[in-house]
């Protein structure tokens, strides 16, 4: 566990990792935006929550919480939820339909206080209008990042994601060849479907990121790149060429463990 940090005016990443056998840390990330309207955005693991729940409340009163803005299902953005939105009392939960119908597979979620926002589509928070962009990729069909043009920062979920040796919050903390090794396991490996699909296409969805041209790209699996961010979108093209990352077999597996 590590404490929350500031990027930007009322923006603050709340960070955690999980472990990678074999391979390093996977920093996993939330996200609090604080304004006239103040938004969570997703909420960690599971196994996050108790710390998640502290930190969090120590930038935001729960009662001031308006929006949940949740990237994807998957239980490592979704671990506090349901307590979220049970703490907040004033917050709607943004997804999108299929974001929606996932959730209920598990969480009992109260419909009458749901916002569907898909991808292409802007929404109202007080102070800002955010604007939902789904990233390059992906692993899940629900997932959408966002754009908020008050601080010029981009969420990109799942997508520029990085593992790491040491959870750090900012790209250029660590070494350039590290951050590369870290980027091209993690992006190759969780977006496994990139090899079944043109590199154009790849290149013509980090068009849409550079449109905005963000100042800050946070992403929920790694450290927050300031300094030339865009370059994650030529990093992202480059996938289109490579190889999947070879996943281990049992045998593999019970030698990592074994520290061989």
């Amino acid at each position: 566990m590590r404490d929350p940090y500031q990027v930007a005016d009322e923006t603050f990443v709340i960070p955690d990792a999980v472990p990678v056998p074999g391979i390093g840390l996977l920093p996993v990330n939330a996200m609090v935006v604080r304004g006239e309207q103040p938004m969570l955005v997703d909420t960690l693991a599971t196994v996050h929550r108790e710390s998640y729940l502290e930190r969090v409340f120590e930038i935001v009163e729960p009662e001031d919480v308006k929006w949940l803005f949740i990237s994807h299902e998957d239980r490592d953005h979704t671990g506090s939820v349901m307590q979220v939105m049970e703490r907040c009392p004033n917050a709607r939960l943004i997804t999108n339909f299929l974001g929606l119908g996932k959730l209920a597979e598990e969480f009992e979620v109260p419909l009458e206080r749901v916002n569907l926002l898909n991808d292409g589509e802007s929404l109202d928070i007080g102070d800002r209008v955010i604007e939902a962009i789904r990233p390059p990729l992906y692993d899940s069909s629900a997932t959408r990042g966002f754009y908020d043009p008050k601080t010029d920062v981009y969420f990109s979920a799942d997508c520029f994601g990085t593992v790491l040796t040491d959870n750090v919050p900012f790209a250029d903390d660590m070494s350039a060849a590290d951050m590369e090794e870290g980027f091209y396991w993690m992006n190759r490996a969780n977006h496994i479907w990139f090899h079944h699909i043109p590199t154009a296409l790849i290149e013509e969805q980090a068009a849409r990121i550079r449109a905005v041209d963000p100042a800050l790209i946070v992403t929920g699996h790694g450290p927050t790149f300031r300094h030339d961010p865009l370059q994650v979108c030529d990093w992202i093209a480059r996938i289109g060429d490579m190889e999947p990352v070879p996943m281990p077999n049992q045998a593999e597996f019970e030698k990592s463990l074994a520290g061989a």
